[in-house]
This record gives structure tokens, C-alpha cells and sequence, in this order.
């Protein structure tokens, strides 16, 4: 045979541990599609079930993405404004205030929505609430955790409250000396059939919708298996030698 397969140990070896990455990370990058189509599909069917009553249904039994209705009235004393919120190009804030949930012990954080960041950026600008009882509809949602570009910032109250960097529940929790709902309710915009005040109205209520990006994780996934073919191709090429015929003396 004019070709002899001959390869070394460390180029197996190598070729093998290359391989096995490689068709590793494109095998979870499809998953990873999976997972998320599997979670759009039960987020759409979250918000097609008719809202639940928080004065009714037990805290444990909410899940994100779920329409939810709540009776009660709000706190006023603990209301603060969320930074870094960045609505069609402009900096705010958004307005979250603790809502006391009638019959029952719960209180629940409410974003009541996106308010413009004033000038100079200190003026923080005045979200007034009604205090009245009132029966609040909205989307629950897990809280929004800290960004990354404020990871060296410990404490997520600024130096001129209402002001928060970041939400953290527990030091919500610690700072206002009750506990709270584990999810935040959205509520929702003012154009849509719901009970809320005028007051809420007048606050921007354009909230980020969940994308599951599956063609981004197949794509991801073709790289890896294509990075994969070619460590095979070049390992068959680089193994492959092709056979002396003869002698230097012929």
C-alpha cells in the first residue's frame, strides 16, 4: 500500500482531548437550546392562565412570568428608586414601592414602572403614591439582580436614598425589619383593562421580555461540531504517511 496510517501517542492523545471538548460544548450547546425552548413554552403558558389572587394564593405556589392580581395598599415610608435602568435610550429609575397584601401578613415589592432620570442626576425626581386600598395587576418576576459593572459596590443603597444601586431583598428585609415576597410584581401598562391609579399610570411600563435565542445556541453548537471535524481531518491528514518505494541506491 502506497499510505500507512501512523499515529504518534501524543497526537492521539492531544487529537482526542481536542475532540472530546470540542463535540462536548457543541452537545451543550444544544441542550441548552432544548432547555430554553422548554422554558419559553412554559412562560407563554404562564402568561395565557388567568391571573392569580395574592390574596388568595398561597407565596409558594406564584411562579415568575405569572399574571397576578393583588388587594391592598402600599407603603409609603419604604418606596425607593432602582438605578441603571436605561428605557429607549434614556437613563432612569424605576419606582419600587411595598404593597400590603389585604388578609394576609404578605407584603410584596411592587415595580410600579420607569420614571426619567432628571438633571442634574441628583435631583432625584418624586414618584407620589396613592395610599388608598386598591387592587394592583401586573406579572410576577424574580427580583433584578446586581449588575455586573457594579461588582466592587457592597452596599446597595446609594449615599442619597431613595436611591438603590442594586435590589437586595434581604437587605430590603433587614433595613424595613419585615420580610417579603420572594418575587416582585410588574404591573401592568396603563393601556391594558386594570385597576391602577393614575398615579401609576404616569409611569413607563415597557418590560423586558424573556427571549429564549435557541437559533443563537444551534449556532454556537454548529461552531463547536465544525471545530471538531476539523481536528478529526487533522488528525487523519497528519497521520496518514505515504510509504518509501526503493532505496537511496537504486
Amino acid at each position: 500500500m502506497p499510505y500507512t496510517f501512523k499515529p504518534t501517542f501524543f497526537l492521539t492523545v492531544f487529537c482526542l482531548i481536542l475532540f472530546g471538548v470540542f463535540l462536548s460544548l457543541g452537545i451543550w450547546q444544544v441542550n441548552r437550546a432544548e432547555e430554553k425552548e422548554q422554558q419559553q413554552h412554559e412562560i407563554k403558558k404562564r402568561t395565557e392562565q388567568p391571573p392569580v389572587s395574592l390574596n388568595q394564593t398561597p407565596s409558594p405556589d406564584a411562579l415568575p412570568y405569572t399574571k397576578a392580581t393583588a388587594t391592598g395598599k402600599y407603603r409609603e415610608s419604604e418606596q425607593f428608586l432602582l438605578d441603571n435602568i436605561i428605557q429607549s435610550g434614556k437613563p432612569g429609575f424605576y419606582v419600587i414601592t411595598p404593597f400590603e397584601i389585604a388578609g394576609t401578613d404578605d407584603v410584596i415589592l411592587v415595580n410600579r414602572g420607569w420614571i426619567a432620570q432628571k438633571r442634574p442626576r441628583l435631583d432625584l425626581p418624586e414618584a407620589v403614591i396613592d395610599l388608598s386600598n386598591q387592587t394592583l395587576h401586573g406579572t410576577l418576576a424574580k427580583p433584578r439582580s446586581k449588575p455586573v459593572i457594579l461588582g466592587n459596590i457592597d452596599s446597595p443603597v446609594s449615599d442619597t436614598p431613595p436611591l438603590w444601586y442594586y435590589m437586595d431583598t434581604k437587605h430590603f428585609e433587614k433595613t424595613v425589619g419585615y420580610n417579603i415576597l420572594p418575587l416582585v410584581l410588574r404591573l401592568a401598562s396603563s393601556s391594558s383593562t386594570n385597576a391602577n391609579t393614575p398615579l401609576d399610570s404616569s409611569l413607563i411600563k415597557q418590560w423586558p421580555q424573556f427571549e429564549a435565542k435557541t437559533g443563537m445556541h444551534i449556532g454556537y453548537a454548529i461552531q463547536w461540531f465544525v471545530f471538531a471535524l476539523f481536528v478529526l481531518i487533522a488528525f487523519f491528514g497528519t497521520s496518514v504517511k505515504k510509504n518509501k518505494t526503493g532505496s537511496e541506491h537504486d
